[in-house]
């Protein structure tokens, strides 16, 4: 396939040698999923905003200046700062998009899990759509473009092997790092991660997402 179109070169080029060699996790990718229904769910996966890697974080903070305007025409009141420092028990830490309260939105959102916070990420539009997905499709950029890689490849994670191999994962019930006996899980309990029977695989689902990770993991040979 053709190379992945990215503001994030650096980060593709990273992505790419983690992927190499890698393994696509067939029995978690049967997982039956629904498509994402932003109208459904509000962008759940947005409530707490996304880590970036430093390019992405310095690609994200000149776009919030550059395109101030842009986000303003789109609802969207961009704090000064929008990408802040942030950790997350010992599972992440580095900069990520800045939230917003949004109060209510466990009342608006159907299911929204009750271990969430009512938090946004500062570019969730007031429509649940991307700000950054939506300021590419103005600029006639695909739409992933200034998308970080952490939300175009939810609910998919990359996660290693005892021997080291790559692996593609849908993160389940049983296998989601995030879930702990006062914190209930996060892929495998946003709208589009968790478990329907009467949905179709994850594999066929997330086709678009899955087709960018193996190519590129075909950008690099293992060990190279």
């Amino acid at each position: 396939m053709p190379p992945f179109a990215s503001a994030f070169p650096r980060t593709a080029r990273v992505v790419a040698e983690k992927l190499a060699g890698a393994c696509f996790d067939d029995p978690s990718l049967e997982t039956p999923v629904e498509p994402c229904d932003l109208a459904r769910c509000g962008g759940t996966c947005c409530h707490d905003g996304a880590y970036l890697s430093g390019e992405e974080a310095d690609v994200v903070r000149t776009l919030a200046n550059k395109e101030r305007s842009s986000f303003a025409m789109m609802g969207l009141e961009l704090p000064e700062r929008v990408v802040v420092y942030g950790r997350w028990r010992d599972i992440a830490s580095g900069p990520k998009t800045a939230t917003r309260p949004d109060p209510g939105r466990r009342h608006r959102v159907p299911d929204y899990p009750r271990h969430f916070p009512e938090t946004s990420c500062v570019f969730l539009r007031p429509d649940s759509r991307c700000g950054l997905q939506v300021l590419a499709g103005q600029k006639g950029l695909p739409p992933w473009y200034f998308k970080p890689f952490t939300c175009w490849m939810h609910p998919l994670a990359i996660r290693r092997d005892p021997d080291g191999t790559a692996r593609v994962v849908l993160p389940t019930e049983e296998t989601d790092p995030q879930r702990f006996p006062d914190y209930d899980g996060f892929a495998c309990r946003t709208h589009c991660g968790r478990r329907c029977e009467s949905g179709r695989p994850a594999r066929e689902i997330l086709s678009e997402e899955l087709g960018v990770l193996k190519g590129l993991a075909g950008e690099v040979e293992p060990g190279g």
